[in-house]
């Protein structure tokens, strides 16, 4: 699909790239129309349906729409944001991201990214000095930051291993990252530089980290090949809580986010699943979610025609895909 318009503002080693022969197109990945509209939208006429979820009862989780397969052969991260009103997605295919509106299907702007041999395996997308940023990061140690609205490179920071997330903390943007070591490390991002200590707690490579806010706290997620999700308060530099665990695989990718109320947080893994966690109760919600016929690489959390959704791209199967987290509509009669 053709360009609509330009963006406008109004240990173990890391797990290998795969082989150069599946080298980068050159061009944007191809977006199948969603009908997510539809598909995301309950209707409620006269009093007939409420849509209800008890504390204690199990919401339901299901694929929207068709995968985004992209000209590359290798989807390696996702992330979602609102730009100017719209759901946006930004999709890495090989070693370019392209961010796509959702609604509508359209390709926005022109692909960004690194060089023909650096595949894309992270992104992150925040707010620093008023500018909409992405930073990208590629297993090595160089993460680079981009402005979203003009598509172009503005800096870089050297540290991060394969997995970041973009947040705010007393004022500042800061970058929280993982390496091999089993370590997350908190940066600076203006100034590019590691102000806090280490948080320590993985026994192998951490690969996926996100920030949030949980119970008034500034929080990190962070999954790794120990096969397990933890939640770190950053304030105080601790683990909270015991390790989640139910996934029987490296965690490539966690997000952070908001369903009905609950904080959540949504994991991805070698073993083919996406799993969603209760991070108050530290406990699981529902079934994973499966269709991925290979790792789940990148995931993200978001909000589409007043629904929580997640997106997940899965690696070696070329497949980006949607999920809504929301429960079912429930009759409550005439």
């Amino acid at each position: 699909m053709a360009d609509r318009r330009p963006l406008s503002t109004d240990d173990r080693p890391l797990p290998p790239h795969p082989p150069a022969s599946a080298s980068a197109s050159g061009g944007p990945g191809r977006l199948r129309r969603w009908g997510l509209i539809a598909a995301a939208v309950v209707v409620v006429a006269a009093g007939s349906f409420v849509v209800a979820w008890s504390p204690d009862s199990v919401p339901s989780f299901r694929a929207i729409g068709n995968p985004i397969v992209g000209n590359g052969k290798w989807a390696g991260a996702v992330a979602l944001t609102e730009l100017n009103g719209r759901t946006v997605a930004v999709v890495a295919h090989n070693n370019q991201a392209q961010a796509w509106d959702l609604a509508t299907g359209e390709s926005l702007g022109r692909p960004f990214g690194g060089d023909e041999d650096q595949f894309i395996d992270a992104l992150a997308v925040g707010q620093m000095n008023s500018r909409q940023i992405v930073v990208s990061g590629g297993g090595g140690d160089l993460a680079q930051v981009w402005d979203l609205t003009a598509g172009k490179q503005i800096g870089a920071f050297v540290g991060a291993g394969s997995s970041i997330s973009l947040g705010q903390m007393n004022g500042k943007t800061i970058a929280i990252a993982g390496d091999g070591l089993g370590r997350v490390g908190v940066w600076d991002l203006a100034a590019g530089r590691l102000p806090g200590t280490l948080l320590i707690g993985h026994s192998r490579a951490v690969y996926a980290v996100a920030l949030g806010q949980l119970e008034g706290k500034t929080i990190a997620v962070s999954g790794g090949n120990d096969g397990t999700v933890r939640v770190w308060d950053l304030t105080v530099g601790k683990q909270l809580g015991s390790e989640l665990t139910g996934h029987t695989d490296y965690v490539f990718s966690v997000a952070i986010g908001q369903l009905d109320g609950r904080t959540i947080a949504v994991s991805g893994s070698k073993d083919g699943t996406v799993r969603v966690w209760d991070l108050a109760a530290r406990k699981q919600l529902g079934e994973p979610l499966t269709g991925h016929t290979s790792e789940v690489r990148s995931v993200a959390v978001g909000r589409l025609g007043g629904e929580t959704i997640a997106i997940s791209a899965g690696g070696d199967d070329g497949t980006v895909r949607l999920w809504g987290l929301g429960s079912e509509p429930v009759s409550s009669g005439d």
